[in-house]
């Protein structure tokens, strides 16, 4: 039996997952946590096999569980999941030790045989294929991104750029859309934390 934890700040994706993955032959849920630091001291308690999580969310993150994890126990199985996939934090999550980066739209064979593999070879990465290129912002975007990075207003990163104040703004919503950000501020930040954008 394979021990399974869920870790997802919607009730609704938490306990949608634990119905479908409970149904399963061969798994059972032993936890649910709403954030990244229930899912810590859960992990500590229950001990699952295989650990399915949300990549962002509040708080601590995706990466943040994955880090603070690993630490307490090595050989802790992380499958990170996404919205919006990116090359970017597949990448990171391989580095950072996850086992695995896959869409939330993942069909439920395709997430069962992930976990299934996860939980049978220490060594096993579930992802799939992307279509998108490297980076998901096109050039224009980096360019406004690069400016807000460095402190402009809309009107400077207008004026640098030579376009409109209301292209400027159209520019930084589709940024944040594809960063799944809030504000230009956090925008950056993940930007950062993505590699996308470089200290």
């Amino acid at each position: 039996m394979t021990r399974l934890m869920i870790v997802d700040d919607h009730p609704m994706v938490r306990e949608g997952l634990e119905a479908m993955l409970d149904s399963e032959d061969g798994f059972e849920v032993v936890a649910l946590a709403p954030t990244g630091e229930a899912a810590v001291e859960e992990y500590a308690k229950s001990r699952p096999d295989v650990v399915l999580s949300d990549v962002r969310r509040p708080g601590m993150d995706g990466f943040g569980m994955l880090e603070k994890l690993r630490a307490a126990d090595p050989a802790a199985r992380v499958l990170l999941l996404a919205g919006m996939p990116l090359r970017e934090e597949e990448m990171r999550a391989r580095r950072e030790g996850a086992r695995g980066y896959l869409p939330k739209s993942v069909d439920q064979d395709k997430l069962t045989a992930a976990i299934r593999a996860i939980a049978s070879d220490p060594a096993a990465f579930a992802c799939e294929e992307f279509q998108a290129a490297p980076s998901i912002l096109t050039a224009r975007e980096m360019d406004v991104l690069r400016l807000v990075a460095q402190g402009n207003q809309r009107d400077q990163i207008a004026t640098a750029l030579g376009i409109g104040a209301e292209s400027v703004k159209t520019h930084l919503k589709g940024i944040m859309t594809k960063l799944d950000c809030p504000n230009a501020t956090s925008a950056v930040g993940r930007a950062y934390e993505l590699g996308i954008l470089r200290a």
